[in-house]
């Protein structure tokens, strides 16, 4: 009776206290996806709360908004992309890897719907991506493509994360998430919170400047530790979709090795002050010989200071710098990657994660996983087998071309897992990547906003601290200046037909909808780009964010009751949507007679 006593009292308490705090209404769904009726039909659409376990409220990544049936037809082909913000399509996830590679599918296999689900988000890592793989292991999916390993150090639990403890063992991650689950396991992680006060968690999004102050070595004990995380959650998703019969392709990760200096950079714990001194000297001559033109020469100092401390990420940059001057491009790549190795600012998939995906791919039987070799091959097509601004936009972001590149490679792969009457179709060769810009409405007005975008990151920290920065700002303005040399009288026409006939093969598509949007608003149709929006919000009717951005263009347009039905609307859908609110509070005291328009 005592043991029970101490036992079932407690569970009995703490069960009540869970019911009460459902039934109150406190806390929020961790499941990725969530039902919404749209037209008399049941969909699925991504829950924006579902991020809430791995970031501050403030600080948490939105899915990528899209909408799924239910109950999956019989005519559809159903594709999974797992990963993270270069999955999702970063700077533009409109333009992202998943949707070339639904249009490479589609057009060399004609008559079979396929739908890729991009579940990819800006931030996440492995510890979120597992679970909503085993969401998604329930919904019928025909193939399954993950794409993920660059955020393992940054992401929530990773060795250099700002957004909750740092690479705990990966039991202790899954407890910490398995009692978030729950609704007291989300009152104790928001009273933790608030007594946070320490200024180690950032109050507002900006970028991977977050981490800049964790930096790692490659040797780092955190670091070890959240690469063996990695490993138990990769093994897990694989597991999860064998069971579910689904085939796999694992890719490998690819990143600017190239044309992306070390963010920072570190020096072995095991140099004393001599050595150091010595270091440096070595160093200093060997960047003054560099600058010069002299190779050879700084290479040989370069090669003294390494014999000291070879871990100095900015030094290995400048090795494969000079040995690719001296046309050695298989020196200079082992150069470059050991400077990506150890960055300080561990943000791009080092060769240990793309080791354990290797690994992972060559470990299954029955051939359900296929390895997509990407960071291999797309070196082999780069130039001088190096990857570099050709395919990158940053570090590890992908330009259209990179896009485009990355899509075919999985979409070769996918097509040997494709059961045989669906390739009774088959085109016999793929569509080329301008095919895949006209159907994704890629405008010259859109490449050049694109580009501008990444000039704004370009002018802020860490990009500033790269030693090779200028060229960075020159590269975007330069790509810039192309994109505007080829505008002329005749573009705004043509930009306008793109979207128009990309809208008519794809009416449902919001990203497209969201995109023309944009691009109307811009040139000055803003009750167009108002009719677009409105057509996003009927597409997505339970997703908070396109009722805002209506709310923002119903206001300049000053339509402000109309304004404040939108805000309000997002609010409903949202209540902890700070920019809804804000916008609201605004429209409501600029112009009081739109304060009783609510709904």
């Amino acid at each position: 009776m005592r043991l029970m006593a101490a036992t079932l009292v407690p569970l009995f308490l703490l069960g009540m206290l869970e019911v009460g705090l459902r039934v109150a209404g406190y806390g929020y769904s961790t499941s990725y996806w969530r039902p919404s009726e749209i037209d008399g039909q049941d969909y699925l659409v991504p829950n924006h709360k579902f991020t809430y376990r791995f970031f501050p409220p403030a600080l948490a990544r939105a899915p990528l908004p899209t909408r799924i049936l239910a109950e999956k037809p019989p005519h559809v082909y159903r594709v999974f992309l797992f990963g993270e913000s270069a999955a999702w399509g970063d700077p533009e996830p409109a333009y992202g890897v998943g949707r070339h590679l639904e249009i490479l599918l589609q057009e060399r296999y004609p008559g079979i719907d396929f739908e890729v689900v991009c579940t990819a988000m800006t931030a996440i890592n492995s510890h979120a991506i597992l679970p909503i793989a085993r969401e998604c292991a329930r919904l019928d999916g025909d193939l399954w493509i993950i794409y993920m390993g660059n955020n393992e150090m940054v992401g929530a639990y990773g060795a250099g994360t700002v957004f909750s403890s740092r690479a705990p063992r990966l039991g202790v991650v899954r407890a910490i998430l398995a009692l978030k689950t729950t609704r007291i396991g989300q009152l104790l992680d928001s009273l933790i919170r608030g007594m946070q006060s320490d200024g180690s968690v950032p109050e507002k999004w900006s970028g991977i400047d977050m981490f800049s102050k964790n930096q790692l070595r490659y040797d780092d004990a955190g670091r070890l530790q959240a690469s063996e995380n990695f490993q138990g959650n990769l093994e897990d998703m694989l597991r999860i979709g064998q069971q579910a019969d689904v085939p796999i392709l694992l890719s490998t990760v690819g990143s600017n090795l190239r044309d992306c200096a070390p963010f920072a950079s570190l020096h072995t714990q095991e140099l004393d002050a001599a050595q150091l001194a010595e270091w440096e000297t070595l160093y200093g001559q060997g960047k003054a010989l560099e600058a010069a033109g002299s190779y050879p020469s700084a290479l040989n100092f370069y090669s003294n200071a390494t014999a000291i401390d070879s871990e100095y990420a900015e030094l290995q940059f400048r090795i494969g710098a000079c040995q690719l001057a001296l046309t050695n491009p298989i020196q200079a790549k082992a150069a470059f990657e050991r400077a990506r190795d150890h960055d300080g600012l561990a943000v791009r998939a080092d060769t240990r994660i793309n080791g354990i995906i290797r690994d992972a791919a060559h470990g299954q039987a029955g051939g359900r996983v296929v390895l997509v070799d990407a960071a291999e091959v797309l070196a082999e097509n780069s130039p001088e087998g190096i990857p570099g601004w050709k395919l990158f936009y940053d570090h590890v972001h992908y330009t259209f071309p990179g896009n485009y590149q990355l899509a075919l490679l999985m979409a070769e792969e996918a097509a040997t897992v494709l059961p045989s009457q669906m390739t009774a179709t088959d085109r016999s060769e793929w569509v080329n990547a301008d095919v895949c810009e006209r159907q994704l409405a890629a405008t010259l007005w859109d490449q050049h906003r694109l580009w501008n975008l990444m000039l704004e990151r370009c002018l802020r920290p860490p990009s500033t601290a790269q030693s090779n920065h200028r060229d960075d700002i020159r590269h975007c303005k330069d790509q810039m200046k192309f994109v505007i040399s080829k505008i002329d009288d005749k573009t705004p026409h043509e930009d306008r037909e793109l979207y128009e006939q990309a809208l008519a093969r794809a009416p449902d598509d919001n990203l497209l909808h969201a995109c023309y949007a944009q691009y109307l608003e811009a040139m000055g149709f803003r009750s167009e780009a108002i009719a677009e929006y409105q057509k996003v919000c009927e597409l997505l009717p339970d997703l908070e964010w396109p009722h805002c951005t209506l709310g923002v263009l119903l206001g300049r347009a000053q339509r402000y009751r109309e304004a404040v039905d939108s805000f309000e609307r997002a609010l409903e859908i949202r209540s902890d949507f700070t920019e809804a609110r804000k916008a609201l509070e605004q429209m409501q005291s600029r112009y009081p007679a739109a304060a009783g328009a609510g709904r």
